[in-house]
């Protein structure tokens, strides 16, 4: 891989765990942080913001309870933030085992990269939900957000003695409208929701390993599954508005158990339980229900690998 690569991607944000894996150059970093330390988000967000305001330094702590990664940011005066990484692993028999990190890349492929997973995270968890996630009380750093974005300098210069947020929602809508894709996109990976019923109704089974070609609803339209963030929608029913292919890497079932009579219809309300697969038709053979418990069948989180996005075109008619 090149040099100068960066990326930074929030796989899960659910009830005080963010997973979130980042490549720096040709390192990749998976971690589990708890909210007992900083999320790690949040924590690059401000980082970024202060770094842009030339602040020499900045220090990160994520706590994996025990394990603990701290991360040191450095910018020099050439615009190359230097990242020093120390991972500490208390779980391998108790005795802490390190691994360091030494890598170099050019400042505004952080801030991109920030930028981009800020405003995805925004909009799959939204400011309120993103706090619920995290159990920590903590809210969304939207105004870091705006600031490295280019937006909050104009905003505070323009702004009222009101509480009108107007502006600052504008420039959300506008960030995250720029999510959509408009021409074919290659992304390294990306996560599917595939809902039950569409694979029931006429949806054709697949396997981890398989090259897929599905049809999508765009990324703009985002959500989470419980926590997991989900890219685009599985859908072949009319209102799909792109095409994926991909490699299917992890297929994923995500299920309810519910004690007879007491079934919960509400999506979002419901508890979920997760197993990882190999192979998905649609009838999963131990979501059914029994004497004692009855079971909802949800859907796929489907991960994919070495991805094509191209937007459906449609003719117009007169």
């Amino acid at each position: 891989m090149d040099k100068g690569v960066y990326k930074f991607h929030v796989k899960s944000l659910s009830y005080g765990w963010c997973k979130a894996v980042m490549i720096i150059n040709d390192k990749e970093i998976s971690f589990n942080a708890s909210y007992i330390g900083d999320n790690p988000l949040a924590s690059f967000i401000d980082a970024c913001a202060s770094l842009k305001d030339k602040w020499d330094e900045y220090h990160i702590v994520w706590e994996d309870e025990p394990g603990t990664l701290k991360i040191d940011l450095k910018l020099d005066n050439k615009d190359m933030l230097h990242f020093d990484i120390t991972a500490s692993d208390m779980w391998d028999e108790n005795e802490s085992v390190e691994k360091e990190w030494h890598e170099v890349i050019p400042f505004n492929a952080f801030e991109t990269a920030i930028i981009s997973e800020g405003y995805r995270v925004l909009n799959a968890f939204g400011l309120y939900g993103y706090r619920l996630a995290w159990l920590n009380d903590e809210d969304f750093p939207l105004t870091n957000l705006l600031h490295i974005s280019g937006e909050c300098e104009e905003l505070w210069r323009e702004r009222s003695s009101t509480s009108d947020i107007s502006k600052e929602i504008k420039a959300i809508q506008k960030h995250i409208s720029n999510m959509r894709i408009t021409n074919e996109t290659k992304m390294d990976d990306c996560t599917i929701y595939y809902d039950s019923w569409q694979i029931q109704c006429c949806g054709d089974p697949f396997s981890v390993g398989e090259m897929i070609e599905w049809t999508c609803i765009a990324p703009s339209l985002s959500k989470n599954a419980h926590g997991i963030i989900i890219d685009f929608d599985e859908e072949h029913h009319g209102s799909a508005t792109h095409t994926i292919t991909g490699t299917v890497s992890k297929i994923i079932v995500e299920r309810s158990e519910f004690p007879k009579g007491k079934r919960e219809a509400n999506y979002e309300k419901a508890e979920t339980k997760y197993e990882e697969i190999q192979h998905a038709d649609g009838w999963e053979s131990e979501i059914k229900d029994d004497d004692t418990t009855e079971r909802t069948f949800w859907g796929y989180i489907v991960e994919l690998k070495d991805v094509i996005v191209k937007p459906l075109k449609y003719d117009k008619q007169s």
